[in-house]
């Protein structure tokens, strides 16, 4: 199914699984919608933080959890909360989503905007690349709005 782009709030979706770009420390991410995603999911971002700091999480990873509606996936994108977005961790989880998304149980996917600013273009050529061709339904925030429900 090929990829729908969104300017909206990721947290308002109707999707089964919601992901978001994070980083291989487990520290927190310093923008809004990384506060949002602490005050939302704390008991996730605290078991995360714990498999990060014992290793079994990498740059590259998906990490799925789904304690919640709609569950949460962090894709490990960012080796530190300081870093920049690697297109080759971005292409890693996108192979990876791919691959093993039925194992994973995903039937349908948001994922809220990946990278910083001046980062989207070349994360969205990998997107573009790798994932249009994603079985499932398949949403991608560009922009973070508060509050608004781009998916209605």
């Amino acid at each position: 199914m090929p990829i729908t782009y969104l300017s909206g709030d990721p947290f308002l979706t109707r999707m089964q699984t919601l992901a978001f770009g994070y980083n291989a420390q487990a520290r927190s991410e310093n923008d809004p919608l990384g506060a949002q995603l602490q005050q939302r999911y704390p008991a996730a971002l605290a078991t995360y933080r714990k498999q990060a700091h014992s290793g079994r999480v990498k740059a590259g990873d998906v990490w799925i959890w789904r304690e919640t509606t709609p569950r949460m996936a962090l894709f490990v994108v960012r080796d530190s909360v300081v870093g920049a977005t690697r297109p080759r961790y971005v292409d890693r989880v996108a192979l990876q989503l791919v691959r093993d998304y039925q194992l994973t149980g995903i039937q349908s996917l948001a994922i809220a905007p990946p990278g910083r600013d001046g980062e989207w273009e070349s994360i969205k050529e990998v997107l573009e690349l790798v994932l249009n061709a994603c079985p499932f339904p398949l949403v991608v925030y560009e922009k973070y709005v508060p509050g608004v429900d781009a998916e209605a």
